[in-house]
């Protein structure tokens, strides 16, 4: 039997425009097939930074409007 993988809960507040973004982006992800959660998204979005972050490919000015947020 495989070992589930350790999953850790993280509780953020965001606006209702963020959320709204969140909904968004889960409904053009799913499909008939395959419906995808926020949480999903979330996860997703995590990895894409982090490749970003690692390959030097970030906007510099992504990080600047974190405090208009």
């Amino acid at each position: 039997m495989p070992k589930r993988e350790k999953s850790k809960r993280l509780q953020v507040v965001i606006s209702e425009d963020q959320d709204s973004l969140l909904t968004k982006t889960a409904y053009q992800l799913s499909n008939p097939e395959r419906l995808v959660s926020k949480s999903e998204v979330v996860r997703l979005g995590i990895a894409m930074l982090n490749k970003a972050v690692e390959k030097g490919e970030l906007d510099p000015d992504l990080i600047e409007g974190l405090d208009d947020r």
